[in-house]
Parts: C-alpha cells; sequence; structure tokens
C-alpha cells in the first residue's frame, strides 16, 4: 500500500488506537468489516445521532467505508490493500455545530497529504488486519493533526469531549465484525 498513515498524516496532535482478536481468518474478517450495516453499530448510530448524525439512519448503510455509517466523521477511503488494511480520512471543522468541509476531491490521498489550509483538522483512520495464530489481529489507529495554532487548541477542548465516545464507536466497529465473522463461520451459513 503506497498511501499508509504515515504518508498521509506522518505528523499529529491526537492519536487513538484499538485492537481486537477474532477468531476468523484476514478474508473472513475482511469481508465482515467491508460488509457492516448501520444496524450492526447500535452504539455507534446513537453516538453519532447525539452530534448531529444523518436523519436517514433507519436505511440500511454500507458499512465504515461509507459516510452513512460513519457520518461525525464522513471518512472517504484513501488506500486499501484487501484483506489486509484500509485507510479512511476527512478534513472538516469538527468544532462547529455542523462540521463543514472544504472543497478538496474527497477520497483522494494526494489532495488530503497536501492540504493545509488554516481552520480545519485532518483525520485518518485505519483498519489492519493481521493474521495471529489460528485468528486475526485487527488493529484500528485514528490520528488527527489541526492546522493551525487556533484550531489545534480549539479541537483540543473538543477531544476532551468526544475523546469516549470515539473510542467507544471504534471498539462497537471491532465488536460488530467480530460477530459478522463468526456468524459467516458457523455451520449452514
Amino acid at each position: 500500500m503506497d498511501w499508509t498513515m504515515d504518508r498521509l498524516l506522518p505528523q499529529y496532535d491526537k492519536r487513538e488506537q484499538h485492537d481486537r482478536w477474532i477468531a476468523a481468518p484476514p478474508g473472513a474478517v475482511w469481508e465482515a468489516l467491508t460488509d457492516l450495516r448501520a444496524h450492526d453499530l447500535g452504539l455507534t448510530v446513537a453516538l453519532t445521532r447525539l452530534r448531529g448524525g444523518p436523519a436517514a439512519w433507519g436505511r440500511d448503510g454500507a458499512g465504515p467505508l461509507d459516510v452513512r455509517v460513519l457520518d461525525s466523521m464522513a471518512p472517504r477511503e484513501l488506500a486499501t490493500d484487501p484483506p489486509r488494511e484500509v485507510v479512511l480520512g476527512d478534513i472538516a471543522r469538527y468544532t462547529a455545530v455542523r462540521p463543514s468541509r472544504p472543497d478538496v476531491v474527497r477520497g483522494d490521498p494526494e489532495a488530503f497529504a497536501a492540504f493545509d489550509a488554516p481552520g480545519w483538522s485532518k483525520v485518518v483512520m485505519n483498519f489492519r488486519l493481521v493474521p495471529e495464530g489460528d485468528g486475526t489481529r485487527v488493529t484500528t489507529e485514528t490520528r488527527v493533526r489541526s492546522t493551525d495554532g487556533a484550531t489545534r487548541r480549539a479541537f483540543a477542548r473538543y477531544w476532551l469531549v468526544v475523546r469516549a465516545g470515539s473510542g467507544l464507536m471504534r471498539r462497537d466497529i471491532l465488536q460488530a465484525v467480530d460477530r459478522r465473522a463468526r456468524r459467516a463461520g458457523e455451520p449452514g451459513r
């Protein structure tokens, strides 16, 4: 994968990591991750609604790679290396009541990496799958870098409020992937 997190956002102000071992091979875990639906993520949906998420949560969203599932961050795929890793990214004014996004080609890793206009925060998040024993270790890392000092200070205050919820959402995703991967491996499926 050419566009790793280290290349997309080598310096960051905030960072969060979570992991989970899942009793399934990487291919099955990848399929579970990319097939997630909004109804698999009850806690994530509830926390996103609190933040002012989409009114369309009743629809069946496609998965964590789709804006309908994690609309509060609205990540777009920047790089993928199935079944090993996917890197998502977003640029926004997160501290605003309704976060706005710049006119940058969303999903374009080069535009994402180069963006440095003041007043914005850049976020990258990945899901990495590594074979471990007779299962797969799934890790997720989130990095945030604000583009100027004032935005960095505002985001630091915002992070104090949202960090716990952000972590809960990541753990909710990992649990949902685990459930889906186990269900897929059940006899008769």
